[in-house]
């Protein structure tokens, strides 16, 4: 078909890929425009329209980046979370009543330490008799009967 229409192909002529057709002339084309085109062109190694030769026409390289980062984002998230359930049990714990036996053995544990130094700033405002007095009651009453005063106060 020697008529010259626009479907009349020579084969040896046509592009392996798709090439699409210019709105305009191919002095029309703004050198800054082609410029950015051929910019992005050279990421895909220079083949035009970012063709590659497996048949994928693009890669999005940001995407692992992303799935790298939500998977930090569910790691850091993971390791909050376990702190925070750590901080909660411990303070369960300190606030959990003591048993009276568990009061007369920390009681029998402290008798033996002694604070040198300054005394703290909650102790002044303790009087001196009221001091004296539990302590003289703490060293009159047995062991089991300890826990229990110690629990009261």
């Amino acid at each position: 078909s020697s008529g010259g229409s626009d479907t009349d192909t020579n084969p040896d002529e046509s592009p392996e890929y798709y090439q699409p057709i210019s709105a305009g002339g191919e002095g029309d084309g703004n050198l800054s425009d082609r410029s950015s085109h051929d910019d992005r062109d050279s990421d895909f190694h220079g083949l035009p329209n970012g063709h590659a030769e497996n048949g994928i026409s693009a890669l999005d390289l940001s995407d692992g980046d992303g799935e790298e980062e939500e998977e930090e984002f569910r790691t850091r998230e993971a390791a909050d979370t376990a702190v925070l359930r750590a901080f909660s049990a411990d303070e369960s714990r300190r606030n959990a009543p003591l048993a009276p036996e568990n009061a007369a053995r920390v009681m029998e544990a402290m008798r033996g330490i002694s604070f040198g130094g300054v005394a703290p700033d909650w102790a002044e405002r303790v009087p001196e008799d009221r001091w004296l007095d539990q302590v003289r009651r703490l060293r009159r009453q047995p062991a089991s009967a300890t826990a229990t005063v110690a629990t009261q106060d």
